[in-house]
């Protein structure tokens, strides 16, 4: 058997050298910019949510809006069967977009946000369901110069709660989410 001495053992003096300055200096950097990494992340994520939901509210708005252009859309007919379908399809696929912005809302918003557009869309189909059906009972064009139809429907009831619906949604993208 061959005999070896045995490895020394630091004692308490040894230990304290393992904790210089250097180290803790290093130790203090890598947790400054552990917590400036984590600031940065959430900073971002919040700008990414904000952006995402204001996308979400300006393509609800966006949808009422196209149902509020319908009776135009109407009055322009050419009066063929093919355009009568697209027109009909178009209107549908617009009552869909809103449909699915009131569930995506209700679901996902805040309940005044959620209240506000709907009372927006209550408002739309209120002015612009009847000139739907109005428009459809005019003659379709016949030619270019009667596509202006010399004035607006009016649609003051929606536009002022469009309005309200937008302050509400601001104040909510401006919450930061």
């Amino acid at each position: 058997m061959i005999w070896t001495a045995p490895t020394p053992v630091a004692d308490a003096a040894d230990t304290t050298s393992l904790i210089s300055v250097d180290n803790v200096t290093t130790i203090i950097a890598a947790l400054l910019a552990a917590a400036v990494a984590v600031i940065g992340y959430s900073v971002q994520q919040r700008a990414a949510r904000r952006a995402q939901r204001a996308s979400v509210y300006a393509e609800a708005l966006r949808a009422v809006e196209d149902y509020l252009e319908s009776p135009y859309l109407i009055h322009r007919r050419d009066g063929t069967p093919e355009h009568r379908r697209q027109i009909t399809e178009h209107i549908s696929s617009i009552k869909s977009r809103i449909s699915y912005s009131c569930a995506l809302l209700q679901l996902h918003a805040p309940q005044e946000v959620a209240n506000a557009y709907e009372q927006y869309v209550r408002v739309a189909q209120l002015e612009a369901g009847p000139q739907m059906t109005a428009a459809w009972g005019t003659d379709p064009i016949a030619q270019d110069r009667d596509v202006p139809l010399g004035a607006s429907l009016p649609r003051n009831q929606a536009d002022t709660a469009r309005r309200s619906a937008i302050v509400i949604m601001r104040a909510d993208v401006g919450n930061g989410l």
